[in-house]
């Protein structure tokens, strides 16, 4: 009985299976019946001259399709199927059906492509028996689908227990799974949302409404047991493998933040101290690291709780541990630790290397400029003087009441205001941010070695990562043009007499200047004695006559081009000049009884320039700050020989603002000079024409003028 029984149900599979294979061939053949009429190859007959002498499928597909022009695609799972048989007499959509049904291929049509591919017969999915059960007396309901269809069970919650279920249209075919012993009926429907990630509102009039959970684009919104169960504490997942989520808390337990995350990334932890006592946080972003998450949870305790002058205030405030048990991280080979910052696990030592900048802080080179004061140029030479004869005396132990006076020399500071008293990058940094940490530099690798706990350190590289930029070169092309133009007329006729006669001699051209003796005075008057019916005499050998006419013109052109580069912030300076040198005698009495003289010359430098000092800031907007001096000196005659120059200086200063590569035109530095002076004979110096033979007139005119163009250009 039970062999006929098997040998029944092995039939009854086989008819099964027949029948569907038939339907399957059939279809194929209708298909392939109405694609011939539009590609007549298929009701082609297949060409006698293919070759199917142990030829691979696709192969043999493949020549087919080329000879009679059939659009046939082969799967690359058919390679393995060599044909051995031989066709003729046969069209072509019959050879195709023969191999669907003697391999079990399937065709999928696309228009008037053919693709052959293995057929896989489709299983019919196994229905799970779902089972629900409702006692109406205690109005508990017990529930065990796993897989149905929503629509099916909630039919069959509603007819055995005769409440209103409702759902959002498109969710009848929605898979539930739940196995929930006899409870409360609310219950029961409040914990299937749970499980199956739906939201559930009940109405006042008894109606229990189920959605599914969507984000704000309107896309399913997949979310973990807990953090359904625990609303203020929401997160998503938006990419694993770089650890990105979207978080969203609600003054929750950072304890229960980290263990949630952390189950969800299957993250490598080690927790040295229960987190218990880390306090609560609040935190919304729509993008965020696990790494900058657990900065930011740990980040408020050493900020607030370092600086802090009320610290057990703070901590009831905050619900945070004393600073004896401030918690933090510290990831090493992939591995998170937590704990207090006391214990060594979590504490660690990390080199930070700058890219772009330098650990130690670039002083500005020395200055070249010295004092706009002209008394600047003396003060070197008086306090070296000042320090010799110090010197002297105290070695002549000698009492006396002199005393060098201490000058300081009027240059500008070799650093900036904000950066004088910067000697690294770390005076930069503000207490905050440094917190407890142990912070070396090593010059020579550019690097900062940092040792503390791991958020503090993590906040500490996030700072220096942003003020590590690459600061800006302003290369500072200058044009230095100074104009000097000149103009002297002298004429005149002064006479006089001599110890001893003067011989004519000088010039006449292109200036005249002429010493003119008696006898040729005499020889003139000889002239015009002749002439007339006057008699002028004569003049005695001494008496002499000076005729000067002449005039001089100058045009001097000074014109000094240099480049200058700087970083942003520091001094550039130009200078070129020239140097002189006065001495300063000094002479001391030695002894009493027997006195002695001695006498020291030293000869002390005094400079004349013409320098240029730029301090640059480039701005936010690209523009670029200026903060110009300017001072142009010259010698001028000595009072003695040893006496120090006469120094005539011109300088300005000025803060000017610009744009990249606009060119600034400072100038005006304009001296002029005119002296207009004569001598001669009252009253016959004021004669027109004869005044020049009784009067001597000199006429001068200088002017100077400085101009300096400067164009800023930034490079980074």
């Amino acid at each position: 009985m039970r062999l006929l029984i098997t040998f029944i149900f092995g039939f009854l599979i086989i008819s099964l299976s027949y029948a569907q294979s038939s339907q399957r061939l059939i279809h194929i053949d209708e298909q392939l019946q109405l694609l011939s009429t539009d590609n007549l190859g298929l009701s082609e007959k297949l060409d006698a001259n293919i070759s199917l002498n142990d030829v691979t499928l696709p192969n043999f597909l493949l020549a087919v399709s080329n000879i009679h022009k059939v659009n046939i695609n082969v799967s690359p799972e058919l390679s393995s199927i060599n044909i051995k048989n031989n066709f003729s007499n046969v069209i072509v959509s019959d050879m195709l059906l023969f191999l669907c049904k003697e391999y079990s291929l399937t065709i999928e049509f696309t228009k008037n492509i053919l693709s052959i591919k293995p057929y896989i017969e489709e299983v019919p999915e196994e229905v799970y028996p779902y089972k629900i059960d409702y006692d109406p007396e205690n109005e508990t309901v017990a529930i065990d689908v796993n897989s149905n269809d929503l629509y099916e069970v909630f039919k069959s919650i509603m007819d055995k227990s005769a409440k209103n279920l409702l759902y959002a249209p498109g969710m009848e075919k929605l898979k539930l799974t739940a196995y929930i012993n006899p409870t409360d009926f609310s219950s029961a429907m409040d914990k299937l949302a749970l499980a199956n990630n739906l939201t559930l509102t009940e109405t006042k009039d008894n109606f229990y409404v189920f959605d599914i959970i969507t984000d704000n684009n309107g896309q399913n919104k997949s979310m973990s047991l807990s953090s359904r169960m625990s609303p203020d504490l929401n997160f998503k997942i938006i990419d694993t493998s770089l650890q990105l989520l979207e978080v969203d808390f609600k003054n929750v337990p950072i304890h229960n933040i980290i263990k949630e995350i952390s189950s969800a990334l299957d993250i490598n932890m080690f927790m040295a101290s229960p987190l218990e006592g880390s306090g609560n946080t609040t935190l919304k972003t729509k993008s965020i690291s696990f790494d900058n998450l657990l900065v930011k949870l740990f980040e408020p305790q050493i900020k607030t709780l370092s600086n802090s002058t009320d610290v057990n205030n703070q901590v009831r405030n905050n619900n945070t541990s004393p600073p004896s048990d401030r918690y933090t991280f510290k990831k090493e080979d992939g591995i998170y630790f937590f704990g207090t910052e006391k214990q060594l696990s979590v504490r660690k030592v990390e080199i930070i290397k700058l890219k772009h900048r330098s650990v130690n802080m670039m002083s500005d080179p020395q200055m070249m400029m010295g004092s706009n004061d002209i008394r600047g140029n003396y003060q070197i030479a008086e306090q070296g003087f000042r320090n010799q004869l110090n010197n002297n005396f105290n070695n002549n132990n000698l009492n006396t009441n002199v005393r060098p006076q201490n000058r300081s020399f009027n240059s500008n500071s070799n650093h900036s205001p904000n950066n004088e008293n910067a000697n690294n990058i770390l005076d930069l940094i503000p207490t905050e941010v440094t917190g407890n940490l142990d912070c070396q530099i090593d010059v020579e690798l550019n690097s900062i070695y940092v040792t503390g706990t791991g958020a503090e350190i993590e906040y500490f590289k996030k700072f220096i990562e942003s003020v590590d930029k690459a600061i800006p070169v302003i290369l500072i092309e200058v044009m230095i043009v100074e104009a000097q133009v000149s103009n002297t007329v002298e004429a005149g006729v002064s006479w006089g007499i001599g110890n001893e006669p003067t011989t004519t001699q000088g010039s006449l051209f292109p200036t005249t200047d002429l010493n003119v003796g008696a006898e040729t005075i005499n020889r003139i008057i000889s002239g015009f004695s002749s002439t007339s019916v006057f008699n002028f005499g004569r003049l005695i050998p001494n008496f002499f006559a000076t005729v000067k006419a002449m005039e001089t013109n100058g045009d001097l052109k000074i014109k000094s081009t240099p480049k200058l580069a700087t970083l942003n912030g520091h001094r550039a300076s130009f200078s070129n000049g020239q140097t002189s040198y006065y001495a300063i005698v000094q002479r001391n009495i030695i002894g009493t009884d027997n006195p002695q003289t001695s006498e020291i010359r030293n000869y002390f430098p005094i400079d004349a320039k013409l320098g240029l000092d730029i301090k640059p800031y480039v701005t936010g907007d690209k523009q670029v700050l200026l903060d110009i001096n300017v001072i142009q000196s010259s010698f001028g005659q000595r009072i003695a020989d040893d006496a120090p120059p006469d120094i005539n200086s011109r300088n300005f200063s000025s803060v000017v603002r610009m744009k990249d590569q606009d060119i600034a035109v400072l100038g005006g530095l304009e001296e002029n000079y005119s002296n207009n002076s004569g001598s001669g004979v009252p009253f016959l110096a004021r004669i027109p024409i004869i005044k020049w033979l009784f009067s001597k007139r000199v006429r001068e005119g200088r002017k100077s003028k400085l101009t300096v163009f400067i164009k800023p250009t930034v490079i980074y």
